[in-house]
């Protein structure tokens, strides 16, 4: 009996070859069946995300790779040809191209999952989600040209050149719309801004309203909807003042020259007693800064400790009328553009009289 040959390997190798096959895939099915308790154990005491990240890879072996790389092994025990051999080895490469893409598609949801599971906003959960869709599509395409690739007789090089032309004269017609999508991405991930956010760019100023794949909407001040190209937003300079802990403001006062030295050292007193009485603001400083044309300004900075922008403007109109106040208490006058005209009564500056 041992003398029967059946494909140049006697009938004993075969019986080794087929014990091994089902040796190692019920060893392998044993194996993850273990591991995958002992991570759930570990995950009901401790849900670490790194341990919840390795059991989809578990989950999602799938028997049918178990079986093909338990064939691979046992094929150690017996002599194949050449043809057999190669066929056997492409059909082992297919299978595990397509169970790392499975692995890979696994860990792309689980990643968005997790993402999601922190983001609070239905609009960053929608782009997220876009982003999943792109990864997996992109993930399934070279799995794709790698499972061919090990196909005996299919040149990959012509068939990717080809593909590449293609691919040359469709990425151009969308260039645009990849430029926006990829912005859209960036926006999602880096978040220069999120949504309900008070931003500037370039000369608009409003509330972000919604980042979308291609475009992002702003409601202005005025009350119209701004659109902008998500690639255009990024290429410009965005103030966000949501962010803001604080606002620092700065103005100058300015009163008339006939003010009295007495009255000019008088004034930054007065400012600094108006701020005492504010809660939520700082006085900087305040100095007499220069002698202009028709008036001596003093310069003013203090911080609100706020950055709501109508907060600001009402503290600002509180002091600015206090100020105004307290200068006609002490009869100090506010300076304004005004000429004075001088003429001299000399009857000898004029040969006319």
């Amino acid at each position: 009996m041992t003398d029967i040959v059946i494909w140049e390997n006697s009938l004993i190798s075969w019986l080794r070859a087929i014990i091994s096959l089902i040796g190692v895939y019920l060893l392998f099915v044993i194996l993850i069946k273990i591991v995958k308790s002992r991570l759930n154990a570990v995950l009901k005491k401790n849900d670490k995300l790194s341990t919840s990240y390795i059991l989809p890879f578990l989950e999602h072996t799938k028997n049918f790779f178990l079986l093909i790389l338990s064939l691979y092994i046992a094929s150690i025990w017996v002599f194949l040809s050449e043809k057999p051999s190669m066929y056997l080895k492409t059909i082992f490469m297919i299978a595990l191209w397509i169970q790392v893409g499975i692995w890979v598609n696994h860990l792309i949801i689980k990643f968005i999952e997790v993402r999601n599971l922190k983001e609070t906003n239905g609009e960053d959960k929608t782009t997220m989600n876009a982003l999943k869709t792109i990864l997996r599509i992109v993930l399934w395409s070279i799995v794709l040209i790698l499972v061919i690739d090990n196909i005996p007789g299919v040149q990959i090089t012509a068939l990717v050149t080809s593909l590449g032309i293609g691919g040359i004269a469709v990425g151009l017609a969308v260039q645009n719309i990849l430029g926006d999508l990829f912005a859209s991405l960036s926006i999602t991930l880096d978040k220069p801004f999120v949504i309900n956010d008070f931003i500037q760019v370039d000369n608009h100023i409003g509330t972000v309203e919604k980042i979308g794949l291609k475009s992002t909407r702003i409601r202005s001040l005025s009350g119209e909807q701004l659109i902008f190209s998500n690639s255009d937003l990024l290429n410009s300079r965005i103030q966000n003042f949501k962010r803001l802990e604080r606002r620092r403001n700065i103005f100058k006062l300015g009163v008339l020259y006939q003010t009295t030295p007495e009255q000019l050292r008088k004034i930054p007193e007065i400012i600094k007693n108006i701020f005492s009485k504010h809660e939520g603001i700082t006085l900087d400083r305040i100095h007499l800064s220069d002698f202009g044309d028709f008036s001596i300004n003093f310069e003013l900075v203090y911080w609100v400790e706020n950055s709501d922008f109508i907060f600001n403007m009402d503290v600002k109109q509180s002091i600015l009328l206090e100020i105004f106040d307290e200068f006609i208490k002490n009869k100090i006058e506010f300076a304004y553009p005004t000429q004075s005209i001088f003429i001299e009564n000399n009857a000898r500056s004029n040969p006319l009289l």
